[in-house]
């Protein structure tokens, strides 16, 4: 079985959906400290031709708190205006129709805790374009103890009985192969390759924008060809 291991972020770019993807089964790390002006409950869309931050607020969001600790800030108008902005920035896009609804049926469950609304808006877009792969909800059925880096992996990775463990090519200054072997894991790495995608803002590294953005560009089908476009290696 391979497993993943992440943070959950809010509607991530397509990466995060290739490593999910990529994977049997993927842990959302919660337990972890919030990290302010990062990916957890902010991402970007275009307006006026550049890309620009659309964020969640939150209640006393602090990295002294682990993200399975903070609250969404009870609705004083922001969930309007951000639905606003996202319909403002794409509602001449080819598949405006059948997304805007969905992004606005889970903007309405956007309340109290901040993880339990990312684990449902990863597993919207998952159906949505149609990937399989099991979401856990919270990495506290995994409690970490004492136990940190390489370690705490290889923990969920033995609670979960997994023989591969996947992570994005950011994570080969993280972690050593040799280390998961001794311990019966393989370790392999994302290898992500983009097919023709319709995006707003895309570098060679592929597109930089929300996953929000090729999903108002594309049909699902398209998006998942996106996210199963990838391979694995092992440095």
């Amino acid at each position: 079985m391979k497993l993943a291991v992440m943070q959950p972020y809010f509607l991530p770019y397509i990466g995060y959906f290739q490593l999910i993807a990529a994977v049997d089964r993927i842990v959302m790390l919660d337990d972890v400290n919030y990290i302010n002006r990062g990916w957890i409950n902010r991402n970007r869309l275009p307006v006026n031709g550049n890309p620009a931050w659309f964020t969640m607020p939150l209640v006393g969001a602090s990295q002294n708190k682990l993200i399975n600790e903070i609250d969404i800030l009870p609705d004083d108008g922001w969930k309007s205006r951000m639905t606003s902005a996202i319909s403002n920035a794409y509602k001449t896009a080819p598949q405006y129709a059948r997304v805007m609804p969905i992004l606005e049926q889970f903007l309405t469950r956007a309340n109290g805790n901040l993880s339990t609304f990312l684990h449902h808006s990863l597993r919207t877009v998952c159906d949505h374009i149609g990937i399989r792969t099991e979401i856990i909800p919270t990495s506290s059925v995994h409690p970490k103890g004492e136990l940190k880096g390489q370690q705490r992996i290889l923990d969920i990775c033995h609670r979960e009985q997994a023989a591969t463990y996947v992570n994005l090519p950011g994570g080969r200054e993280l972690y050593e192969a040799g280390f998961f072997e001794e311990n019966g894991i393989s370790l392999r790495f994302l290898n992500p390759a983009f097919s023709t995608l319709k995006a707003r803002h895309s570098t060679a590294e592929g597109p930089v924008l929300s996953i929000l953005d090729l999903l108002m560009l594309n049909e699902p089908a398209i998006v998942l060809e996106a996210a199963m476009s990838h391979s694995l290696t092992n440095s």
